[in-house]
């Protein structure tokens, strides 16, 4: 971490360089332009919170950005081959692999810094940059640049202390440190970037609809109050709820679940909150695909075919079977088709996979819901004039409006009223089976007990494989239960513990960070 708060920030298109956060202001100008300069015309600082949005686009790219951090749960694992690996393995094993030498967590905590010291920088930019100019419009632009930057900022510190717990915080302001941080300190600066975003943020994003909004904020705010960890006294379901509620009337669900996760679709639902914008080229590309594809398809067809790819995320038996078969989903729920792949033939050219090429798993059901047609050879457009599995570039609806419900649902269940959160479900179960949800499957009167555990696996129906997973089992409490019981690695090792709902700190941030020892590694992994 500390190499990242030392971090050559983007700000002011690299500008300056920081050999110390301390020294920020003390600098001497590595380039023709002095800090008053920068700090006084704003145009020196927008290239720096523009390209925060590309940087947290580019946090979620690949395995090491993204898709292995859906590993390990009740609704997907890894396929039988990528568990040859060791290191790799120790992922769903939750066994001794997976401790402060594993390069993938590494990865994960390395990625994000980065951004996290360039939007701090931006932040105090802004705030020298409005001491100094008096134009009320200038004033107003620099507060919605600034509300951008807390956004990004507040959206990597909330990722990053679900993930690991107590991490370091940067606020160029007042005293840097690159300890970790009680719970408290770190949530606080949470909610306090949500908070600015929601208050200077517009309300829409027409000109570019990349860009975060109020509602988008209030949204995650709303999260805030139900994630943040109990311990820190700020969990609290009034005030999730009134967060929620602001923005009841501002998205409604898309008619078609389908339609959510359409190549077509970008910025083009409504509901829709915030979405980062990928591209099928090597600019912008997710590379999830990669993982998630069937490996047989790819050693047959190769990677100019929609959904080959090297199985290493794929849904578990229960995130894919009927309830009947004892798993998840209910007859005639949509949602199945559109977000699991069941049958590999490619229909271009008449081929039917019926072997697996080298895991037994590679024509199981796989992960349907990011895969992109714009790389297939046959099927594809100009979209994508590279053909490949790997430059997959589906946007990514992170906050959707069908997830704000179910927690808004969650809190009403917390706050005794029942019967109206099942009311709300039954929205959402409502476009699950095309508009006309059959009585059988529509909720009814139950206790809120019942409510705890039935809306959980609803969350999966409605949200799998879209990054919320880990962190829904962490906050309700879930995570060794379910886990143990769903996933069939974890269930087979046997090891996975309540100190693993934390990954390790890197052992590289324990040697190059002074103000990081052996002694704050998280419990567990010493």
């Amino acid at each position: 971490m500390k190499k990242y708060i030392l971090y050559v920030s983007a700000l002011a298109s690299a500008l300056f360089t920081l050999p110390s956060c301390s020294d920020f202001l003390n600098q001497m100008p590595k380039s023709a332009l002095t800090e008053d300069q920068v700090f006084g015309d704003i145009e020196n600082i927008i290239p720096a919170v523009d390209g925060l949005y590309t940087s947290f686009r580019g946090s979620k790219h690949g395995r090491e950005g993204w898709s292995l951090q859906l590993l390990g749960l009740d609704e997907a694992k890894q396929g039988e081959v990528q568990m040859g690996d060791a290191e790799q393995s120790g992922l769903d094993y939750y066994n001794g692999a997976l401790n402060g030498t594993h390069s993938k967590v590494t990865a994960f905590w390395n990625r994000r810094w980065p951004t996290v010291s360039s939007a701090a920088n931006a932040i105090y930019a802004l705030d020298r940059a409005a001491e100094q100019i008096d134009d009320a419009a200038t004033q107003a632009r620099i507060k919605l640049l600034k509300g951008d930057a807390c956004f990004i900022r507040a959206m990597l510190m909330f990722e990053l202390t679900m993930l690991w717990g107590e991490v370091p915080v940067i606020d160029m302001a007042t005293t840097v440190n690159s300890a970790r941080q009680p719970l408290s300190v770190v949530w606080d600066q949470i909610i306090s970037d949500f908070t600015y975003a929601a208050e200077n943020l517009p309300e829409r994003q027409t000109a570019d609809p990349r860009r975060a909004t109020s509602g988008a904020a209030l949204a995650m705010l709303g999260k805030v109050y139900m994630y943040a960890p109990a311990e820190t006294g700020l969990r609290d379901y009034s005030k999730a709820r009134d967060y929620f509620a602001q923005i009841m009337s501002r998205y409604s669900l898309d008619p078609s679940y389908a339609h959510l996760f359409s190549v077509d679709i970008e910025f083009d639902s409504p509901e829709s909150i915030f979405e980062l914008d990928y591209f099928c080229d090597w600019n912008g590309y997710s590379c999830w695909q990669w993982d998630m594809g069937s490996r047989t398809v790819a050693n047959t067809l190769g990677e100019p075919c929609y959904y080959s790819g090297y199985d290493v995320v794929l849904p578990t038996e229960f995130a894919y079977k009927m309830k009947s078969e004892g798993g998840l989903w209910e007859e005639g729920d949509l949602r199945r088709e559109v977000s699991i792949r069941f049958n590999f033939d490619y229909e271009p050219t008449g081929q039917v996979f019926t072997t697996p090429a080298w895991g037994a798993d590679e024509l199981d059901p796989h992960i349907k819901k990011w895969e992109d047609m714009r790389t297939d050879a046959i099927l594809g457009t100009s979209q994508a004039p590279t053909k490949s599995m790997y430059l997959a570039g589906k946007n990514y609806l992170m906050l959707r409006f069908a997830d704000i419900l179910l927690l808004y649902a969650e809190c009403l269940n917390e706050l005794g009223q029942t019967g109206d959160a099942v009311n709300i479900v039954n929205q959402v179960r409502e476009r699950a089976w095309g508009g006309a949800l059959p009585a059988a499957y529509r909720w009814s009167s139950m206790s809120a007990e019942e409510f705890r555990t039935q809306i959980m696996d609803e969350r999966i129906r409605e949200l799998c494989f879209e990054g919320w997973r880990r962190m829904d089992l962490i906050r309700t409490g879930k995570f060794v239960e379910l886990i143990r019981q769903r996933n069939k690695w974890a269930a087979q090792s046997g090891t996975i513990q309540p100190f693993h709902m934390r990954y390790p700190i890197p052992d590289s941030e324990i040697r190059n960070n002074a103000d990081i020892s052996a002694e704050d590694q998280n419990p567990g992994y010493n």
